[in-house]
């Protein structure tokens, strides 16, 4: 009866968690309404939702000028950078107000294209970070919309440099 009840505890604090970041991850990409009345249609950069992750193209731009746009970004936002390479970088944030240990990474990865460099994101909630417990969890697709409003606000930038 306690193993039952401690499980249905865990499975709250899952969700919860779950929750939690999804509401954080969406206010750190919030797009103010100018930045959406402002934004340029004749943009040759798409946004594609139908991938397992949103991406972008972002044309006429090098790959270390889009990652330092994201880099900025997202540690402007709290986040810390874990890892990065030439055409990836990988961020982290704890999540307070959690009974694990809970955080959040988001993975960009860079890959040319004809028309210029794709960028993918994913999203996972990690609990127990760094422990044999640990849990890895995706919830790109919880978030893929207000994904796709952050990536189209790395194109925007481009056209403006």
């Amino acid at each position: 009866m306690k193993i039952a009840y401690n499980l249905q505890i865990l499975r709250s604090v899952h969700t919860l968690s779950i929750i939690l970041i999804a509401s954080i991850i969406s206010a750190c990409t919030t797009i103010s309404p100018s930045e959406q009345s402002n934004s340029n249609s004749n943009n040759t950069s798409s946004v594609s939702k139908n991938q397992l992750s949103p991406s972008i193209i972002i044309p006429a731009r090098s790959n270390k000028a889009i990652l330092e746009d994201i880099i900025k970004y997202r540690t402007d936002k709290g986040m810390k950078i874990r890892s990065r390479s030439k055409q990836r970088v990988e961020l982290m944030m704890p999540m307070s107000n959690t009974s694990i240990p809970t955080e959040a990474r988001m993975q960009y990865i860079l890959t040319q294209a004809e028309q210029g460099w794709r960028v993918n994101v994913r999203v996972f909630q990690i609990s127990n970070p760094g422990s044999p417990q640990e849990s890895v969890q995706e919830i790109t697709h919880a978030l893929a919309d207000k994904l796709a409003e952050e990536l189209a606000l790395y194109a925007k930038i481009a056209t403006k440099r």
